[in-house]
């Protein structure tokens, strides 16, 4: 399925933006999990108070929360949240396909017995206007292509230098120590995310151990958190070593190697110490 690739915040928003302002009548942005997609679009849209929904709603709720928002606002903004989780209810699965229809003016309806029905109208006529956030999109189910096929479809794929920044460089980040972590060891990872810094500021208000959070989110060597520990606590090298040794189990050699890596991969450094080792053992 044909989509436009986006690889900023900034871009992102830019679509974002043209949905508040209603230029767009269905957005669909697709990433994986963590990268900030809803808090983007909550914020870009907190005056507009659109309606939320997510994968806990169940189809009468929806009916009767579009009645009621459509009554004050027919081209009310829609936010659908986890939309992926929302198409697998067949009931729910219709009714926004018929509300992502390219039409103006989309006509909703909902088949039921129930009593609750009698307090609401047969149908719904709205120019609702849909962004939906989706994690993976595997659409198999000819109903969900053609949602997607209405629709500006946007897969938002951020390089990890682009994460890095937006927390760097965000009034949403404030803690400098996190951050200058994170930065160290976000250079040999591949799994940065914004939950990355979120979880740590939760951990390190909670007096846990945020800094191991940081590098298990990262999906890094716990030896590299390690060997910066041993580092700036134990000043003599021979006892570094055997303190390596004894929470590590590895050998001499393996403190050199991981002391290298932090040395130059994390702090950006040469490993002064580990070059004239090796000259005492050359010579």
């Amino acid at each position: 399925m044909p989509y436009l690739t986006v690889r900023t915040y900034d871009e992102l928003k830019k679509y974002v933006k043209a949905f508040r302002r209603k230029h767009i009548g269905l957005l669909i942005i697709v990433s994986r999990a963590g990268l900030g997609k809803t808090s983007i679009v909550e914020e870009e849209l907190e005056v507009e108070a659109p309606l939320m929904l997510n994968s806990h709603i169940t189809p009468l709720s929806f009916y009767q929360i579009l009645a009621e928002r459509t009554s004050e606002e027919k081209d009310c903004l829609i936010v659908v949240d986890e939309a992926e989780m929302i198409f697998r209810d067949a009931k729910l699965r219709t009714m926004l396909k018929i509300l992502c229809d390219t039409r103006k003016e989309k006509v909703v309806k909902y088949m039921s017995t129930t009593p609750l029905l009698r307090q609401l109208p047969k149908e719904i006529t709205t120019e609702a206007k849909v962004v939906m956030l989706i994690n993976t999109l595997t659409p198999k189910d000819e109903d969900i292509k053609a949602i997607m096929s209405r629709g500006h479809l946007i897969r938002f794929e951020p390089p990890d230098d682009e994460i890095l920044s937006y927390i760097m460089n965000g009034a949403w980040a404030t803690d400098k120590e996190i951050k200058d972590f994170i930065k160290g060891y976000a250079n040999i990872s591949r799994a940065l995310t914004l939950r990355t810094y979120v979880k740590a500021v939760e951990s390190k208000k909670s007096n846990l151990d945020w800094e191991s959070e940081v590098i298990t989110e990262l999906e890094l060597d716990p030896r590299l958190l390690t060997i910066r520990r041993i580092l700036k606590t134990v000043k003599n090298k021979s006892d570094r070593i055997k303190e390596w040794e004894k929470q590590t189990g590895d050998n001499r050699a393996m403190y050199f190697r991981y002391k290298k890596m932090y040395s130059t991969k994390v702090l950006g450094q040469k490993d002064r110490e580990d070059e004239e080792d090796l000259l005492q053992n050359f010579t």
